[in-house]
């Protein structure tokens, strides 16, 4: 048996449901349950009792559990074990889509050159067509990218080189200028937006991104600037514009707190994106690598509060 299909045994256990645990790892639920058949096939034992309501572990499922844990703990010591602190990769590359660069740099530069001064970061904000690609071409050894869940691109995932960590679920949002009429709400319809010209750049959101494409190609009049702070700063001024994108991207916005634009909820359409984790399981990461990653959740961890 391989020892991610422990971590799926691991996962379904925990959510006690098999369905749950196939969305949070983003494989199959006929994959996942195949792959549980085997495992019990290979052991000869029943690990779970399946009813309508979901799964409960066996008697020897509950024991069986506790050495997969521990089994998933050892395998991590040993790849801390067998990393030579001397040949630690220097520089670690780290992709992230548009909406969280800013964000994302924002936590980890306040942290990392006093934790890690030996290790240098480099932070790329990595178009959303291009994500999967960096780690193809290992531009990049860890990507934080973001899709819609019935959207994320499984093909991708099931050739089994590519782990996906679920990290947090973010949302649509609709920015007007405080001189705006919408200014006075809280939210709005798409339908109240759709003859405003809508403010677009180059990476995030675009008209080829999932969910919100055909969105965006339902607007009248857009406008492609290459940078998001600066069409901003044009919003800030321009009562007529709109600009849809994910909250994660005005986290903490100067110009939010300083009253000049105000941030709406936006209904209408399937707005919902979950942000993940993606890195090459098949290249062994470095300590520095596992470090920030727990990093990255702690961020991510942090805004669900």
């Amino acid at each position: 048996m391989r020892i991610e299909h422990l971590n799926y045994l691991v996962e379904v256990a925990k959510h006690k449901s098999i369905s749950t645990a196939a969305k949070k790892l983003y494989i199959s639920q006929t994959g996942l349950s195949a792959i549980i058949n085997s495992i019990e096939a290979e052991l000869n034992i029943k690990l779970f009792y399946r009813t309508n309501k979901g799964v409960s572990l066996t008697v020897e499922g509950e024991q069986a559990i506790l050495i997969m844990k521990d089994i998933l703990t050892k395998n991590d010591e040993l790849h801390f074990l067998s990393s030579d602190e001397g040949q630690q990769r220097r520089i670690i590359n780290l992709g992230v889509f548009p909406a969280a660069t800013n964000a994302l740099s924002r936590y980890l530069t306040g942290i990392w050159s006093k934790q890690h001064s030996q290790t240098h970061l480099h932070v790329y904000e990595v178009g959303y067509e291009d994500l999967q690609n960096c780690i193809a071409s290992h531009l990049a050894s860890i990507i934080i990218a973001a899709e819609s869940s019935s959207n994320l691109s499984a093909a991708a995932l099931q050739n089994g080189k590519v782990y996906a960590e679920p990290l947090c679920n973010d949302h649509f949002c609709v920015l007007v200028s405080s001189q705006s009429e919408l200014a006075a709400k809280n939210a709005v319809d798409i339908s109240e937006i759709m003859n405003m010209h809508l403010l677009l750049t180059h990476n995030y959101p675009s008209p080829q991104d999932k969910p919100i494409g055909h969105i965006l190609h339902s607007f009248s009049t857009f406008t492609v600037l290459n940078n998001l702070e600066v069409t901003k700063q044009i919003l800030a001024d321009s009562p007529d514009k709109v600009i849809i994108t994910p909250t994660l991207t005005l986290e903490q916005d100067p110009l939010i707190r300083n009253g000049k634009l105000k941030m709406l909820d936006v209904t209408g359409f399937d707005n919902t994106l979950t942000i993940f984790m993606m890195c090459d399981v098949t290249s062994r990461l470095s300590i520095q690598e596992t470090l920030l990653m727990q990093e990255i959740r702690n961020f991510f961890s942090s805004l669900k509060q």
